[in-house]
């Protein structure tokens, strides 16, 4: 009986889940791993085996994957050229299909990118040597798969198979250069993508994985990239939860691409003032617009922390730093206000930190700024008796970086 079935796939899931939070647990499943996965790949293709089973199948197939050890890796390998097949078979003759198939098959669909995105994650964490006797062996395969999904044009499928090259990125590293030419049109798509805002989201957070994949190898593809980011953010059609990704998704490109980003350099600067000036204008009352203005935020302070980072200001020539260095008083002003905010977050905090020890490190001629605006000195007083190792870490790190600006600059 179908339903049996599912409430059998969702005990082995829980269960799984439940032993692998230990290594001992880990270690226990291994035995029992592959007979698991087969039994789950034959449920999902029983003849009466419907939607809901098929997800419940690879549902608990997926928590079984990530609760695997060096040991099963192998077998997860073996499973990338199965699942394949299977995803390639959905993409045959849609055309002819019913609307009502072809949902269903985008159901599918969907559901076996998620499984292959979780196979690259476990892959991916793996030895060099095995890495490359599974994952890289079928990268070609897999990302050929993914642009023929992408190519069905839905949103499901294309959100969950944007993720799953997010994850190949990752894994395979600058290598995912050889597919920029392939995939550039997607992600163009997907950034293009107002009314289905969550695509939107999915691919502004494949970019940043893209940008730690390739480096600065991404340069010739990030024009068309930062002008879709720009014209995202002043959308009014697309959704507000995806525009502090954005944001730090432009400290992403800055960090990857270094020096070269210095032309884009006035118009995201540009784009941050306004998003510092809306969240200095949020409403202090409103609880959803607090949570979301901690996002702006954390976009903002991300954002600066890359293009600090990213540019090489220290190397920069004065001309070129002058619109860094006129635009820092706005920035520790806005840090100021923020610091004294009680609706801050532990995470703003410490992108807060980050932010002032990246100015004091990488802008030159700041040291007058820090001066004028002292509280920075009690703000990181408060951060380094923080129970938070990290923020105390930070917060010591700024003070120094600070401290040592306004000697310099004296």
């Amino acid at each position: 009986v179908p339903h049996v079935a599912g409430k059998g796939c969702w005990s082995v899931q829980n269960l799984v889940s439940a032993i692998s939070q230990s290594d001992a647990g880990r270690r226990a499943l291994v035995p029992y791993f592959q007979s698991i996965i087969q039994t789950l790949l034959i449920t999902s293709e029983r003849p009466d085996a419907e939607v809901g089973l098929k997800m419940e199948c690879y549902e608990a197939m997926n928590e079984i994957l990530r609760s695997s050890t060096e040991e099963n890796h192998p077998t997860v390998g073996q499973l990338i050229p199965h699942v394949l097949q299977k995803l390639s078979a959905t993409l045959v003759g849609q055309e002819q299909m019913s609307s009502d198939m072809r949902e269903k098959q985008a159901d599918a669909q969907a559901l076996l990118c998620g499984t292959l995105q979780v196979i690259i994650q476990v892959l991916g964490a793996a030895s060099q040597e095995t890495k490359e006797q599974t994952l890289f062996a079928h990268a070609d395969s897999l990302m050929h798969a993914f642009l023929s999904v992408f190519s069905c044009r839905s949103s499901t499928v294309h959100e969950e198979a944007m993720l799953a090259v997010g994850a190949l990125a990752y894994a395979v590293g600058e290598n995912f250069i050889k597919y920029m030419d392939a995939f550039i049109p997607y992600v163009k798509l997907g950034l293009e993508n107002h009314e289905e805002h969550q695509v939107c989201a999915v691919t502004v957070g494949v970019v940043g994985d893209i940008c730690r994949a390739l480096d600065d190898k991404i340069e010739p593809y990030c024009e068309p990239i930062v002008y879709l980011l720009l014209r995202d953010l002043g959308s009014e059609k697309l959704h507000r939860s995806v525009k502090p990704p954005i944001l730090s998704c432009f400290g992403d490109l800055a960090l990857a691409t270094g020096a070269s980003f210095e032309k884009f350099l006035s118009y995201v600067v540009g784009m941050l003032q306004s998003a510092m000036q809306l969240s200095a204008n949020t409403n202090p009352d409103d609880e959803e617009m607090v949570d979301y203005n901690n996002e702006l935020r954390n976009g903002i302070f991300e954002a600066y922390a890359g293009i600090l980072q990213g540019l090489k200001l220290e190397s920069m020539d004065a001309s070129k730093l002058n619109g860094i260095r006129e635009h820092v008083p706005f920035v520790v002003d806005f840090i100021e206000a923020v610091s004294k905010d009680p609706n801050c977050d532990s995470t703003v905090t410490r992108s807060m930190v980050g932010v002032l020890g990246d100015i004091a490190k990488c802008v030159r001629g700041v040291g007058p700024v820090f001066a004028q605006k002292p509280f920075w000195n009690q703000f990181l007083s408060e951060c380094a008796s923080s129970p938070d190792d990290a923020l105390r870490r930070d917060a010591a790190w700024a003070r120094d970086n600070i401290q040592k600006r306004m000697n310099e600059d004296r």
